[in-house]
């Protein structure tokens, strides 16, 4: 009898890294400005860009890391699969077909 291996509901960043390409030190790094943010030691502008003290330019705050709500499984960092994929089709969506071969390549 044939098993059919199911696919993880939850990401590890070193998985997201490797079937979607995105960076885990930026991830983690969005992570860490969003928790920042919340307890209020960063004020983001009216624009929705986080100004961070030593930095010259503002930060974007539509990152995955920053918009996406993560998982803890004891200290490790988790992501919904559905969650990294509607993220990603979110990004995507207004670029033509061409546009997003470019944009993923």
């Amino acid at each position: 009898m044939q098993t059919m291996q199911k696919e993880p509901e939850l990401l590890t960043i070193p998985q997201i890294e490797d079937k979607y390409g995105l960076s885990g030190a930026t991830i983690l790094t969005e992570r860490s400005l969003m928790r920042k943010v919340k307890q209020k030691k960063i004020k983001p502008t009216k624009d929705g860009e986080v100004l961070i003290p030593g930095r010259t330019s503002p930060v974007n705050t539509t990152g995955f890391g920053y918009t996406t709500p993560a998982v803890m499984n004891g200290r490790r960092v988790m992501y919904r699969k559905i969650d990294v994929e509607k993220w990603i089709e979110n990004q995507l969506e207004d670029l033509t077909p061409e546009e997003r071969v470019i944009k993923t390549a």
